[in-house]
């Protein structure tokens, strides 16, 4: 094997581990729920992709198992997808029941009750429509 692609290889997997840790210690020192969502999510989504790209060469270059790099790239994929969809979900949902950042917010596109109703759902401004007793019914 190449001397100078298995330094590549671990160059990349080093690179993701440092990434990774860089993120978790964004968890412990950002201030608030959203600046440690923001770095749990960015900064671990590309130590785990560098990661990935280290373990995708090996496999398809030191041990020539197209089944295993396969593997890799899909994983790959679904954390470039469910990550931030998963980050985002989760500052929405601290946002709705009430988590707010430390800061005020220069643009607060949640702040609006239209923007934080159910989907399909009515809303709380709409009267309730009330029944008739069955006196008045007669």
């Amino acid at each position: 094997m190449n001397i100078a692609l298995r330094i590549i290889i671990d160059a990349f997997i080093v690179l993701g581990c440092f990434f990774a840790f860089a993120g978790s210690i964004g968890l412990v020192r950002m201030p608030d729920t959203f600046s440690r969502m923001q770095s749990s999510t960015n900064i671990t989504t590309l130590g785990i992709l560098c990661t990935l790209v280290g373990a995708f060469l090996y496999f398809l270059i030191v041990k020539e198992s197209w089944g295993s790099a396969a593997k890799v790239a899909i994983i790959g994929i679904l954390t470039i997808i469910a990550n931030p969809v998963g980050g985002h979900a989760m500052a929405r949902a601290a946002y709705r029941i009430g988590i707010r950042p430390e800061r005020e917010l220069v643009i607060d596109d949640l702040a609006d009750p239209e923007a934080c109703a159910e989907p399909g759902g009515e809303s709380a401004e709409a009267p309730a429509p009330e029944k008739e007793s069955e006196a008045e019914q007669e």
